[in-house]
């Protein structure tokens, strides 16, 4: 029967040990690697839904609003060109119109 708690000496040993669980550790480990961010204000790897950074102490702001608050401009932007283009079209209508009442007067 195989050892399921992996010891100090075959965990680092890996090659020499016969143990499978191990590859699980080993999965895990890359996983938790594979979930890290930096810290933006001491530039140290931490997980990616920590709240505090481990390090420096400090809160960490909310990344899935950063992420989704950085692409929202793109829609403002083309509201208010299709907004200053309609206000420019009916200005340049009424304006238009009104000359030509002016005419017929």
């Amino acid at each position: 029967m195989k050892n399921s708690q992996a010891t100090p000496d075959c965990y680092h040993e890996l090659e020499s040990c016969g143990n499978s669980d191990l590859t699980m550790f080993n999965q895990q480990d890359m996983l938790k690697n594979m979930n890290m961010q930096t810290c933006p204000y001491c530039k140290e790897k931490i997980y990616s839904n920590a709240l505090v950074c481990r390090y420096c102490k400090r809160d960490l702001p909310d990344m899935t609003m950063a992420q989704t608050g950085s692409s929202n401009w793109i829609p403002a932007l083309l509201a208010s060109a299709l907004i200053v283009t309609g206000t420019a079209f009916f200005a340049y209508e009424f304006f238009k119109e009104r000359q030509n009442w002016v005419d017929r007067e």
